[in-house]
């Protein structure tokens, strides 16, 4: 990939992202966000779908030797402390 490749904003204000990039990037939607007048940074956006997709596939794994310990009695062990207010 060509870092540093000059593009134009044409007549309607759209910038074209190079096909090397859009390749490496492969994202549709981008927040826009500028750091200072001549800086304008796009990072790319996860469509809710496809992330609600992505959570449902986490699988979590653990300790199976700790798996049931409850927190509650470590903390009390470390000698963490009960907030009153809850």
């Amino acid at each position: 990939m060509d870092v540093g490749e000059t593009v134009s904003i044409d007549e309607r204000g759209r910038v074209m992202i190079p096909a090397e990039i859009r390749r490496v990037v492969k994202n549709k939607s981008f927040k826009v966000e500028t750091l200072d007048k001549d800086t304008i940074i796009l990072r790319g956006v996860t469509e809710r779908g496809e992330l609600a997709r992505r959570i449902q596939a986490l699988t979590l794994s653990g300790d199976e030797e700790r798996r049931g310990v409850d927190a509650a009695d470590v903390k009390d062990h470390i000698g963490g402390m009960k907030d009153e207010g809850s």
